[in-house]
């Protein structure tokens, strides 16, 4: 039960990954700068790629499955990008990157090299993430590859640990994808053997402050509504994880009285859009009656005109017919 549980808890943070990248996959842009220094503007296109590949060298005394990679996508046409969510410190990791890798590689980014006459292949750009809080994680993943020339290559994949920024940091760079995980760096203090434990006052201000980062993204255009919305919620669910336990109800009941007013259901973000559609087709409405009262004026002032030029046309009529009468002739 217990192995069964701590699978489930890594599942979620992987799951949460996941479901950024499905919902909102630009969200990786400020993440590719801050890794590689790559920047793309938004609007840029991506394709989500599911990369399957044979366990069977992993364990070949296991019957033949497959695995997929955690997250593959292509960026503007070109660009090949591979993440995986860890959240322990495995020291495999490295090549199970390589294989990956070498399986992506295979698989999309081969091609015929015209100056040798054979094929070249490109590995795409890595990393993993790291979500939870360890101090013993590299800043890269190393493996010394030794070819059978005898030519070695050092493998290396940067790591990204979420928990080694600041909110500050996070808000600065608008690496909002980090949202989700910043309560997990509050998980050690809820050992009831730590010195200085997790209280309310701490949990309401990291709360806050994440509340405060997707409300500036929001307003100034980082975020769309209903990213917003998914992310309230992402974060709603990684509090509910962490704060499972039955000890730590209290904890769970201030992230839900903090979060869940700002999260809009279907059903009212329908009525708040039927409502700005109302008041913007009376808006119009109110253009197109100031318009027609516009140009009944118009019409107004024009009839009042021809009856005058008529009224001074009669007139002049009865002038001529009243000069004839007279025999008066008409001076030019």
């Amino acid at each position: 039960m217990t192995e069964k549980l701590e699978l489930d808890n890594i599942k979620l943070w992987d799951e949460i990954l996941k479901a950024i990248v499905d919902v909102m996959p630009e969200q990786l842009f400020p993440l590719f700068k801050e890794v590689y220094g790559k920047e793309y503007p938004r609007g840029t296109p991506i394709t989500l790629l599911a990369t399957e590949y044979s366990t069977y060298q992993e364990n070949p005394d296991a019957r033949p499955s497959s695995r997929l990679t955690d997250i593959t996508l292509l960026v503007n046409g070109t660009d090949y990008y591979h993440l995986e969510c860890q959240m322990r410190n495995e020291q495999e990791m490295v090549v199970r990157m390589i294989a990956y890798d070498l399986h992506i590689a295979m698989q999309h980014i081969t091609s015929t090299d015209k100056k040798t006459d054979g094929f070249v292949m490109h590995f795409p750009r890595s990393a993993v993430i790291y979500p939870a809080v360890n101090q013993h994680l590299p800043e890269f993943l190393q493996c010394r590859i030794i070819f059978q020339d005898g030519s070695e290559h050092i493998y290396q994949v940067p790591t990204v640990r979420i928990q080694s920024y600041s909110l500050k940091e996070i808000h600065e760079k608008h690496l909002t994808i980090f949202i989700p995980y910043v309560l997990l760096r509050l998980r050690p203090k809820l050992d009831p053997k730590r010195t200085h434990p997790l209280t309310k006052k701490e949990l309401t201000a990291l709360v806050n402050e994440a509340i405060l980062v997707l409300t500036d993204e929001l307003q100034n255009g980082y975020l769309t509504e209903r990213e917003f919305d998914d992310y309230i919620n992402l974060f709603h669910s990684a509090a509910k994880r962490i704060f499972e336990a039955e000890k730590h109800s209290e904890f769970r009941k201030v992230v839900d009285f903090m979060t869940k007013p700002l999260i809009e259901l279907p059903s009212v973000r329908e009525k708040r859009l039927r409502a700005e559609n109302d008041a913007l087709r009376a808006e119009k409405d109110a253009l197109c009656a100031e318009k027609d009262a516009l140009h009944a004026e118009k019409d107004a002032l024009r009839a009042e005109k021809d009856a005058e030029l008529a009224k001074k046309e009669a007139e002049l009529v009865r002038m001529r017919d009243l000069l004839s009468r007279y025999h008066i002739t008409e001076v030019s």
